[in-house]
């Protein structure tokens, strides 16, 4: 995918002895990613590549015997989450039930955005919310322990116990700048909540989780007995378990999605095949705009947008605690991987994991 990723192969030669040619088989790319998991104390790995605009491998995999696991073991995928939940605004800019450049204060209903000296002129528009350039504040959540009361949306946006993050406010003015805000998107979730009469959850499972067939996927919390049976459970870099398993993340928009890799290179492609002309939930039209960069600011609509051409690409990783993943994906050549890890140290784990699949599958 670029050569950079080639380097960080041969680094991962020399540093863990692993030596691999095309002719490899799944079995010993497995057993040389967890060479890398076991070194970094990272207990489960799993991925989805794609070329030509198809799935052609998918694996989990676990470096832990007490740990279980197969394609259908779901992951938090933490700020991954924000190119669904945008996809499900684009999906409804589309039926014009939203507006991209609308005030989302003539949307909203049972919340409002202070206006502030800020704001004067300059209201908050949905284009702001979806390229990160809002202006709105809480860069992100922390989560929530197993056990802890969690907040309502209401209570996380006006940062009341027990949400545990200050209030969501707009503190630049917005379009302005570009400022990661997890903030934003629950911003996002109320809006959609107030124009659809329906949770966020529910509207995003209907219009994108559903049609795509993201059937491992949930925006479930906490999780109910059975989902989690599924749900891989997360470690700080220490190598401990998170108590409980995991944290509960009360915030469906910006962070709370379940899911697998296998059903996130589903929705990549997805927006592919939109982008390309040949079908998806939105419009051609509609993609192009999420695939371009917005004014100051790395993102298109949910997502971080870099190159051209046929290096047109676009990404997004997200991180809660005890997850780190990462969603590459290029437009015009069909390729593509996602990588989804249960550790703390995922990034590490990753930097070394992306460029050997790059090279087994000539990426």
């Amino acid at each position: 995918m670029n050569c950079l990723r080639l380097f960080g192969l041969s680094i991962a030669s020399m540093i863990f002895g692993i030596q691999i040619s095309y002719a490899d088989s799944t079995a010993s790319i497995d057993q040389a990613l967890t060479y890398i998991m076991q070194a970094y104390n990272v207990p489960v790995v799993g991925y989805a590549i794609i070329k030509h605009n198809k799935i052609v491998a998918v694996q989990t995999v676990s470096a832990d015997p007490s740990i279980i696991v197969n394609t259908h073991s779901m992951f938090q995928a933490a700020s991954i989450t924000k190119s669904i939940s945008a996809y499900t605004a684009l999906i409804l800019v589309q039926n014009r039930k939203l507006n991209l450049d609308t005030p989302v204060n003539d949307e909203l209903k049972s919340w409002y955005i202070t206006n502030n000296q800020y704001t004067l002129n300059h209201p908050v528009t949905l284009r702001q919310i979806l390229s990160m350039t809002s202006g709105l504040s809480v860069g992100g959540y922390p989560g929530h322990s197993q056990g802890e009361a969690l907040p309502t949306l209401n209570q996380i946006l006006n940062g009341e116990p027990p949400a545990n993050t200050p209030a969501t406010q707009v503190f630049y003015q917005p379009g302005s700048r570009f400022f990661y805000s997890g903030g934003s998107y629950e911003v996002l979730e109320q809006l959609i909540t107030d124009v659809s009469g329906q949770s966020f959850a529910a509207v995003a499972t209907k219009n994108v989780l559903n049609p795509i067939g993201m059937d491992d996927s949930t925006f479930d919390f906490p999780l109910s007995g059975q989902l989690k049976s599924k749900a891989i459970p997360a470690f700080l870099a220490d190598g401990s378990m998170i108590p409980g398993g995991w944290n509960n993340y009360a915030i469906s928009a910006a962070g709370g999605l379940w899911s697998t890799p296998s059903d996130l290179a589903k929705f990549a492609i997805n927006v592919n095949d939109a982008y390309l002309g040949k079908g998806g939930l939105v419009s051609q039209k509609l993609a192009k705009q999420m695939l371009k960069r917005q004014p100051n600011s790395p993102f298109g609509f949910g997502v971080v947008v870099n190159g051209s051409g046929k290096d047109l690409n676009f990404t997004k990783t997200g991180h809660n605690l005890g997850y780190y993943n990462t969603m590459t994906i290029f437009p015009n050549t069909g390729q593509g991987i996602v990588i989804m890890t249960d550790s703390e140290n995922g990034i590490f784990a990753i930097a070394y994991i992306e460029p050997i699949l790059v090279h087994q599958y000539r990426l």
